[in-house]
């Protein structure tokens, strides 16, 4: 249960990480498009979109495989923030997907 949980949420990660990209990549004509996360949004500003992406990644993968390996947490608590993680994540890829319909983006990154 707890492997499919992580699954789920690199998963979801790697969906909210693409389509982050796809909306972030370049300026859309008549929209302001921006990073609704602030901690995402400063990482973008210091780093850069697709570093602060990879930077991203890499801590949520760190972050999953630590859950998956300690031994000071239940399985109950690791399952919880492994649901949450992947709630949380689904809701910003429906978001992302959502304004990318009304941006008129392909969530193929092709024009």
């Amino acid at each position: 249960m707890l492997r499919m949980l992580a699954g789920l949420t690199l998963v979801l990660t790697g969906a909210d990480h693409w389509t982050t990209y796809l909306c972030l990549r370049m300026p859309v004509q008549g929209w302001e498009v921006i990073e609704a996360n602030p901690v995402a949004d400063w990482l973008f500003g210091m780093a850069g979109l697709v570093p602060g992406l990879v930077i991203d990644t890499g801590i949520t993968g760190f972050a999953v495989l630590f859950l998956l390996l300690t031994p000071r947490f239940g399985n109950r608590i690791k399952a919880g923030l492994l649901v949450f993680i992947a709630s949380t994540t689904g809701y910003a890829v429906i978001n992302n997907l959502n304004a990318m319909q009304d941006l008129g983006l392909s969530p193929l990154g092709v024009h």
